[in-house]
C-alpha cells in the first residue's frame, strides 16, 4: 500500500488521519457527555449558568492536568483529547494540501462532489473551533459557549451529511464508495 496519495487511490496515511480523526470524536464525544460540572449536568448538556468565568481564573474550581479522581479525571482526558484533535486536524489540513488528491469518483454526481466539497470545509472548521472554544471555556471564559455549541452543531450535520453520502453509495447505488477510504 502507498504512503501518499495518488491517481490510484488515497494512501495509508490519509486513510490513517481519516480514522483517527475518527476514532478520537467518537471517544471525546464519549466522554465530554458524562463529564460533570458544579451544577452535576454533563458539560455536553450545558455548564453551570456562571456566565463569563472560566475554569482558568481561579476559585476551588481551577483545573489542573492532573489525572484525578472522577469527573476530573475525565475532564483532563477530555481536554488532552481536543487539543490531540486539534493538533491532528492541523496536521491534515496541511497533509490535504501538501499530498494531491486522487481524481473524483466517478460515480458522485456534480452535486454530490459539490456537497462532499463543503462538507470536508464544515468538518475542518469545526474541528478548530471546537477544541479552541472548548480549550477557552476551561482557562478563560464560558464567552465562547455559544459558539462551541454552533461547532457542535456544524460537526454533526456535516458528518450525517459524510456518512449519508457514503451510505447512498454503499448500500443504493451500490458502488462501495467506502472502499477508497479503508
Amino acid at each position: 500500500m502507498q504512503l501518499r496519495n495518488d491517481a490510484s487511490g488515497y494512501g495509508a496515511i490519509t486513510k490513517a488521519l481519516h480514522w483517527l480523526t475518527f476514532a478520537l470524536l467518537l471517544v471525546q464525544f464519549t466522554i465530554g457527555y458524562f463529564v460533570e460540572d458544579e451544577s452535576g449536568r454533563g458539560r455536553g448538556r450545558g455548564r453551570s449558568g456562571e456566565s463569563g468565568r472560566g475554569r482558568g481564573r481561579g476559585g476551588d474550581d481551577d483545573f489542573t492536568f492532573g489525572f484525578g479522581e472522577g469527573d476530573d479525571r475525565l475532564l483532563s482526558i477530555h481536554v488532552i483529547l481536543g487539543t490531540t484533535i486539534l493538533v491532528v486536524t492541523v496536521f491534515r489540513f496541511i497533509w490535504r494540501r501538501t499530498t494531491p488528491l486522487p481524481a473524483w469518483a466517478s460515480s458522485l454526481s456534480h452535486r454530490e462532489r459539490t456537497l462532499a466539497h463543503w462538507t470536508e470545509l464544515a468538518l475542518y472548521a469545526s474541528l478548530i473551533a471546537m477544541p479552541l472554544t472548548g480549550l477557552s471555556l476551561i482557562f478563560i471564559s464560558d464567552d465562547l459557549l455559544g459558539l462551541h455549541i454552533a461547532s457542535h452543531i456544524v460537526l454533526y450535520i456535516a458528518f450525517l451529511l459524510h456518512v449519508g453520502l457514503v451510505l447512498k453509495h454503499q448500500l443504493i447505488k451500490r458502488d462501495r464508495l467506502i472502499q477508497r477510504m479503508l
